[in-house]
């Protein structure tokens, strides 16, 4: 269970760090390529969700702490 938090922090964390805005100076190659893991990231967290009913309380706890750039309601939505 712990590491399915952590995996699913982490996606936060990837799409956090995508979103935050600094990448206007990237390259387009580089910004892409984030957009991409961005675009990953959420995939995944949505699965981990949606696939673990059971864990809900323990994922919006991880997603609360977390505070990522992000909402709840987006990785609620089924894809």
């Amino acid at each position: 269970m712990q590491e399915l938090i952590q995996e699913f922090t982490a996606c936060l964390s990837t799409m956090s760090h995508s979103r935050a805005g600094w990448d206007y100076q990237l390259p387009p190659a580089q910004r892409a390529e984030e957009d991409r893991q961005e675009k990953a990231a959420l995939a995944r967290a949505r699965a981990i969700w949606s696939d673990n009913a059971d864990f809900h309380e323990q994922l919006r706890s991880a997603f609360k702490e977390a505070s990522p750039l992000a909402t709840m309601a987006e990785i609620e939505r089924v894809a």
